[in-house]
């Protein structure tokens, strides 16, 4: 994506900004459950979603599905509860069972929404602090020391600073995913 295009960049931010949006409102429960979805699927390379119901047993785990970093999913199913349980019952454990899973999945791309969205955050508080205090110099500043006194406010380096940061805490990041994914 060109950074410049502003209608890749807007079409970007709000997909960045619908990803957390739906989680919120997701089955599983929101942010906090996005969150400790996205930490369980680094920790351990998968995210097991359980759907609980009524057996003959007793209350027990009837579906539980693995979402797996590579991608692959598996599902697996109590046979005694699907051979006992009425037809209605097993449709909507099932139904609610895969809209949590779904909804497991969309953590993931909530936390990475989330992540851009701090990015994208500090790269504009820069580029406006930047902006404001170039402008403040250059108003206030006699013509002749316009170029020295704008290279040396240290307020305008600290914007340009803040919004350089977005860019290192994206790297720092994926470093810090790529050597928790490599350590086995």
């Amino acid at each position: 994506m060109n950074v410049w295009d502003k209608r890749g960049w807007l079409a970007a931010t709000r997909a960045d900004i619908a990803a957390p949006q739906a989680s919120w409102h997701s089955v599983r429960g929101g942010w906090r459950a996005a969150r400790r979805d996205a930490a369980e699927l680094i920790r351990h390379r998968r995210v097991l979603v359980d759907t609980q119901a009524m057996t003959p047993d007793g209350m027990r785990t009837v579906l539980r599905t693995r979402l797996r970093l590579i991608g692959d999913t598996e599902t697996d199913i109590l046979r005694a509860w699907l051979a006992v349980a009425p037809p209605g019952a097993v449709m909507a454990a099932t139904e609610a069972h895969f809209a949590s899973v779904a909804a497991a999945a969309g953590g993931w791309a909530a936390a990475i929404g989330m992540e851009r969205l701090a990015v994208r955050f500090f790269v504009l508080a820069g580029t406006l602090g930047s902006a404001a205090g170039a402008l403040h110099r250059i108003l206030v500043t006699e013509a002749s020391q316009l170029v020295e006194a704008v290279l040396t406010d240290r307020h305008l380096w600290v914007s340009v600073a803040s919004g350089l940061l977005g860019g290192v805490v994206r790297w720092l990041v994926r470093l810090r995913l790529r050597a928790l994914f490599s350590g086995g």
